[in-house]
């Protein structure tokens, strides 16, 4: 086997990879929970369902990973935004409920996705929620502009 494949550089690939497919698989969430939600009768059951089946999900790998109780007293001290995790992810799922389909699923991708980038710049800057910083560049500016015109492309075309 080549070492190109015993090394980080396999590492990484199989992380954007996997990235990737997450990604992707995102992709379809909106869709599929707005599909739900017209046949429940209300949109919030999209959400609803995103989470039961998510929690149902979760709860299974947990116990088939055998991955121990937390400690009560690590979360006590945990700060405020560590619990806010649920919260984004409701706000993601319940505004992708609406907006996917009068604005489709690549234009509502497309803008989220800048956002994303916008969020992740300032996140990275700042090293904030804990994570590494990495200094506001140029480049890194034409890289999230470069996301607005695609968006923009998106939208137009």
């Amino acid at each position: 086997m080549p070492e190109v494949f015993k090394g980080p550089v396999a590492v990484m690939l199989a992380q954007v990879g996997l990235a990737l497919l997450v990604g992707f698989s995102t992709s379809l969430q909106p869709g599929v929970n707005a599909a739900f939600a017209s046949y429940a009768g209300a949109r919030v059951y999209g959400g609803v369902l995103n989470f039961a089946v998510g929690f149902i999900a979760m709860v299974t790998v947990t116990l088939l990973l055998r991955s121990p109780a937390p400690d009560i007293q690590r979360l006590a001290i945990a700060p405020w935004w560590a619990w806010t995790g649920g919260l984004i992810g409701a706000f993601f799922v319940g505004l992708a409920i609406v907006l996917v389909r009068p604005m489709g699923a690549a234009n509502y991708f497309a803008a989220m996705i800048c956002g994303q980038f916008v969020g992740s710049m300032i996140i990275d800057h700042f090293g904030l929620l804990g994570l590494p910083m990495h200094a506001f560049s140029w480049g890194r500016a034409m890289g999230v502009g470069l996301m607005g015109l695609g968006v923009l492309c998106i939208r137009k075309f």
